[in-house]
């Protein structure tokens, strides 16, 4: 059975600067993703997008101060949160949704899952659901093969969790003790669908890690610190050559699955809950001040710079031309 996560954590063990940084990047994921909402309204955007807001703390918490530039990830649907928080700059999202050549793909993107920036170890997505899953498998291969100590995060919902794919990573990561740390981001839903709707375990989806002999563990996925503490260990074990480590992360998402999604399958009272009492920020800012960690006053000009950044990434994305017709034969090889 999958273990529940419940190291004690105290903010006074962390540097203030670091618990600032966890705060100032679910504030800046969290704005780029309601400015970005905006823009789609505004007609600037076009295509889908797959909100991440809700779940800050699980993407802030595992990547700030654990992760690299060298290390490799693979996000999941609502991936801007961790491409934000491994630093692809805001410009370069915003880009990839306008088309301009700011953006990573300069002009070739058409949102989410056509984002990358190798120079960060962002490697994307894939163009199924879970297919990153084996694609993580070789990343995590060649850094072993290499000798690095590298390491690869994987992040999938609960919806991906319920294909094959997961099955045949697990398998091999275990097999090859590979470093690679899966991140499942169960917010319950995969569409409209409940996880009780689409997984045969009744307990944890970690539990599949289980059979593979893969250490795992359920943890509260909108408390920041605590993310941050077990994929700290969880890197730090695939670092030391040890292999895998499978993480299920519990959160929450605000929105429907796509923006227009009328969102009406959620229990209104669920969704309340969620937003007014489990909210990472709002409850990791109440931390940071009862704790005496720092003052509104010093929060607040987090805030503005956070809006002076995206600002400023907006009007540099917008600026930006589009592509012209010989883009499209760059990179194209057959």
């Amino acid at each position: 059975m999958a273990k529940i996560y419940q190291k004690p954590t105290n903010l006074k063990d962390y540097s203030k600067k670091s618990l600032l940084d966890f705060y100032q990047t679910m504030v800046k994921i969290r704005r780029f993703d309601e400015d970005l909402i905006r823009l789609i309204q505004d007609g600037k955007v076009s295509g889908f997008y797959h909100s991440g807001i809700g779940s800050e703390g699980l993407s802030a918490g595992s990547i700030i101060h654990n992760l690299r530039d060298d290390d490799y990830i693979f996000y999941n649907h609502r991936g801007c949160n961790q491409k934000i928080a491994k630093g692809v700059p805001l410009s370069k999202l915003y880009g990839d949704f306008m088309g301009t050549i700011e953006g990573t793909t300069r002009g070739l993107g058409a949102g989410i899952v056509h984002s990358a920036d190798p120079s960060r170890g962002v490697l994307g997505q894939a163009g199924t659901i879970g297919s990153q899953l084996g694609i993580c498998v070789g990343s995590a291969f060649s850094s072993k093969f290499r000798g690095t100590d590298q390491v690869t995060v994987v992040y999938f919902g609960d919806g991906a969790a319920s294909r094959e794919p997961l099955h045949g990573s697990l398998n091999w990561a275990g097999l090859y003790k590979l470093p690679i740390v899966y991140i499942c981001e169960n917010n319950e839903y995969a569409i409209s669908c409940h996880v009780s709707e689409t997984h045969s375990v009744k307990e944890h989806i970690a539990d599949w890690a289980e059979g593979y002999g893969i250490p795992n563990y359920v943890v509260d996925g909108n408390d920041v610190v605590l993310m941050h503490e077990a994929t700290k260990e969880a890197v730090e074990r695939a670092r030391r050559g040890e292999g895998p480590t499978f993480i299920e992360a519990q959160t929450f998402r605000h929105r429907g699955h796509f923006e227009g999604d009328p969102y009406d399958y959620v229990n209104p009272e669920v969704l309340k809950d969620w937003k007014e009492n489990r909210d990472p920020i709002k409850n990791y800012k109440a931390r940071l001040l009862e704790e005496g960690i720092c003052t509104e006053n010093e929060l607040a000009t987090l805030n503005e710079q956070v809006d002076v950044e995206i600002a400023a990434a907006i009007k540099k994305a917008e600026d930006a031309p589009l592509p012209g017709p010989e883009r499209i034969y760059e990179g194209l090889f057959a």
